[in-house]
């Protein structure tokens, strides 16, 4: 059957009449039920064979990749390669602020038009808005003893949050352009354990839900969709997530749902994906190689030839 998401012009309709409709949210021991399938795991093998060759500077342990095959909806399927390995998830972190900003309920237009920034471009700016929103705090210079306690503990409500439902993740850092300042830069921590990380798991997880129609509620997740869908005939004029990622490398005919993520340590892309042949497919790909554009568009061409 086809997926029907919601057309753009329609989100602000939804965020403001459906957001606080939570009937449902995916739970990460759901996602483990998942059968896992051995031709899947075959395939992403072969995959992280043929990139480790062509890119040799990428390491096994730099590389993880989680897939879902959601061709049969009520028989859906999993692999993964490392896919419970932490990573810096860069701006792919901010599918995990999209879902709380949708289970929160906060209902204007400033939010709905920071989501889309944040989603739709991977806006630094919109995303630091409304991680002060979701944990109602304020950027600013150092705090000291109780009131730098009550900033972690607030922005911690973002992983609290994401633990309740089975994710081993941490998401209370803001994406940086260039680097945190003040109590940013304090709630970073000594060793830097409050750094934001993930899984290739986490996020096919998430997508997963979302693509299901159970993260934060059915309307919710037509919301996210249609935040990241990402036209390919023709690309909108400011698309920068489709070119040097995994949409890239989509065949003609396909449609793709993504966000994607890269700083000069890291390049990362979750993709949901529609092909003509009819198959419908996550894909997760976390690398620890930022600079080779390279990478994830020759990946999505190994992961197709072999699924």
């Amino acid at each position: 059957m086809p997926i029907s998401f919601a057309h753009p012009l329609r989100l602000t309709a939804l965020f403001c009449g459906l957001l606080v409709i939570h009937t449902s949210r995916g739970d990460f021991r759901e996602f483990l039920e998942v059968p896992v399938d051995s031709a899947l795991t075959e395939a992403l093998t072969k995959t992280a064979d043929a990139t480790l060759r062509e890119f040799p500077q990428l390491t096994p342990e730099n590389l993880a990749l989680s897939v879902i095959d959601l061709t049969k909806p009520d028989a859906p399927l999993r692999a993964d390669y490392h896919g419970d390995a932490s990573f810096y998830p860069a701006s792919v972190i901010k599918l995990f602020f999209m879902v709380k900003i949708f289970h929160q309920g906060k209902q204007s237009l400033e939010i709905e038009r920071a989501s889309r920034e944040m989603i739709h471009l991977s806006d630094n700016d919109a995303t630091a808005y409304l991680v002060d929103n979701l944990s109602n705090t304020t950027a600013g210079p150092e705090l000291e003893g109780e009131a730098l306690e009550e900033f972690t503990e607030r922005r911690r409500d973002i992983n609290r949050y994401f633990g309740s439902v089975g994710y081993d993740i941490s998401a209370m850092m803001k994406p940086w352009s260039f680097g945190p300042f003040g109590r940013e830069m304090q709630l970073v921590g000594a060793k830097r354990e409050n750094r934001n990380r993930a899984s290739a798991n986490s996020f096919a997880s998430l997508m997963y839900w979302i693509v299901s129609r159970r993260a934060v509620s059915p309307e919710a997740s037509e919301a996210m969709l249609a935040l990241l869908e990402r036209p390919l005939d023709p690309p909108r004029p400011d698309e920068n997530q489709v070119k040097d990622f995994l949409g890239e490398s989509l065949p003609s005919g396909s449609k793709l749902w993504s966000k994607s993520g890269e700083t000069s340590e890291v390049r990362h892309d979750a993709a949901y994906v529609e092909l003509a042949n009819g198959k419908k497919l996550i894909l997760v790909i976390l690398t620890r190689v930022g600079e080779d554009k390279r990478l994830l568009p020759a990946m999505g061409r190994f992961l197709l030839t072999d699924l």
